[in-house]
C-alpha cells in the first residue's frame, strides 16, 4: 500500500507540475490547459479513492496519537473536495478565458493547497504503511515548495 500511495503522490505531483507549466504561458493554450487539468483531475480522484476505499479500512490498532492524525486526515478530506469542486466550478474554460490572470492566480492557490494535502497524507499515513517521509526537492524554477504542515 505504501508504495501505491507513494506513487498516487507522485502521479498527483506530476501533474500539477504539468498545470504550473501551463500557468506559465501569457495566453492559454485551451488544448493543453483542458489536458492538464483533467489529468489532474484523474490523478486527484485515484489518490482519493485509493486513500478511501482501500488504505483507511485496512488501518487498525493506532495509538491515540496515530488515530488522532488519521480522524483529522478524514476531516479534512470533505474540506479539500469542497475546494477543489468549487474552484472546478467557478473556472470554467470560459471564465479562464474571460480572466487568464485571475485564474493563474486562483490555479495556483489551488495547486498549493494540493500539494499541502499531498504533504499531509504523507505524514500521517506513510509511517502507518512502513514507509517513511521524505518531502521532494523543489523543482527548479517551481513557484510551489513542498513543506510538509503538520496535521
Amino acid at each position: 500500500m505504501f508504495t501505491k500511495l507513494k506513487d498516487a503522490h507522485a502521479e498527483l505531483r506530476t501533474a500539477i507540475t504539468e498545470l504550473e507549466t501551463e500557468t506559465r504561458r501569457h495566453e492559454p493554450d485551451e488544448a493543453s490547459l483542458s489536458n492538464a487539468r483533467l489529468k489532474l483531475t484523474r490523478a486527484s480522484s485515484r489518490r482519493r479513492a485509493l486513500i478511501d476505499q482501500e488504505i483507511l479500512p485496512t488501518l487498525h490498532d493506532l495509538s491515540p496519537e496515530q488515530q488522532r492524525r488519521v480522524d483529522e486526515l478524514r476531516r479534512g478530506a470533505s474540506d479539500v473536495a469542497l475546494l477543489s469542486s468549487r474552484h472546478i466550478g467557478d473556472w470554467s474554460m470560459r471564465a479562464i478565458l474571460a480572466d487568464w490572470q485571475g485564474y493563474r492566480r486562483a490555479s495556483m492557490t489551488m495547486r498549493s493547497a494540493m500539494l499541502r494535502r499531498i504533504a499531509e497524507e504523507s505524514a500521517a499515513l506513510y509511517p502507518l504503511l512502513g514507509g517513511s517521509v521524505e518531502e521532494p526537492a523543489a523543482r527548479p524554477g517551481s513557484t510551489l515548495g513542498y513543506a510538509s504542515i503538520p496535521i
